[in-house]
């Protein structure tokens, strides 16, 4: 039986030049990074990943990158959400192909499932893939907020389905419904939002977070600590990393933002955001940043 997935399953951002670009080196680079930074699982394409503005080639190209540089070092968790259900199967297919270890999914985002329909969709993803499925469970604009009694249903039927990944507002006590129900089905509960809320997370019993990739090394060390049962530790980490956060929300791209985070860290050269350009930082932004970083520095582990 092979261990449930727990820990810090962090997404890779996806770097572009001004022009919009994929930088494939730097994903490479990327996907290295995670995993050197101590992350417990490699997860891509999906929101912070900007998978709505990749092509089905880039990411069929890039699941395959993700799964060679992964190496077998961390479990793969490959995004396949698409705007219907054969453009997410055939992503589940490839996923299977290159061996990935499992696929994440929301219903399709750009016309949105009727709740009946939805079964049938996790079942095809299922049936093309045979691997492990973690139902995204996010709010509008791209998700569909499925209650916690019909994300529970949907493990009880299909065996693949396994995992969820939490975010629907309010996403404690979102997290708290599907926990508490105690259904031997649902292998595991992740929470997401950069980590926001990992210690309240942690103690409501989620089995880890996926947060974007720029505080890969600094999530990790919350989540270890949390492990080990150093409250005082871990809050102490997490109150600083948020300086940081509250910083990279405040900024004219909002979460995607973090990629200057990446960028200043050596990671990437470019923190633009395909469709909108290179990110701009006004100098005020900039010297916030500046602190921010000089703030949660203490806890960073994972150097280029």
């Amino acid at each position: 039986m092979i261990q449930p997935w727990r820990g810090i399953f962090a997404i890779a951002n996806t770097p572009f030049d001004g022009a919009g670009h994929l930088l494939w080196d730097e994903l490479d680079v990327v996907f290295d990074w995670v995993i050197r930074a101590g992350a417990h699982g490699l997860v891509w394409p999906v929101m912070a990943s900007e998978f709505t503005s990749l092509t089905t080639e880039e990411r069929i190209r890039g699941t395959q990158r993700a799964v060679e540089v992964a190496a077998g070092r961390v479990p793969v968790v490959i995004g396949v959400a698409d705007v219907c259900t054969d453009g997410a199967v055939a992503l589940a297919r490839a996923a299977a192909r290159f061996g990935a270890d499992g696929v994440i999914a929301m219903p399709p985002w750009a016309t949105h499932m009727p709740a009946h329909l939805i079964p049938d969709y996790y079942r095809a993803l299922a049936q093309a893939s045979e691997l492990p499925i973690v139902v995204q469970n996010a709010g509008p604009p791209l998700g569909s907020s499925l209650p916690w009694r019909s994300v529970v249903a949907l493990c009880e039927e299909i065996p693949q389905v396994q995992y969820l990944k939490e975010e629907k507002v309010p996403q404690g006590q979102s997290l708290s419904e599907v926990i508490d129900a105690g259904s031997p089905a649902v292998r595991g509960v992740f929470s997401g939002n950069q980590c926001m809320w990992l210690m309240a997370d942690h103690a409501r019993g989620a089995c880890g977070c996926m947060p974007a990739s720029h505080m890969v090394d600094v999530d990790v060390r919350i989540w270890e600590l949390l492990e080990r049962g150093d409250l005082a530790q871990a809050e102490k980490v997490h109150r600083d990393k948020m300086v940081l956060e509250n910083a990279v929300t405040s900024m004219r791209g909002g979460w995607l933002s973090a990629k200057e985070v990446l960028r200043r860290r050596g990671v990437i050269s470019s923190a633009a955001i395909r469709n909108q350009g290179p990110l701009y930082v006004d100098p005020v932004e900039s010297a916030v940043l500046d602190l921010a970083l000089k703030t949660v520095s203490p806890h960073m582990t994972a150097h280029i």
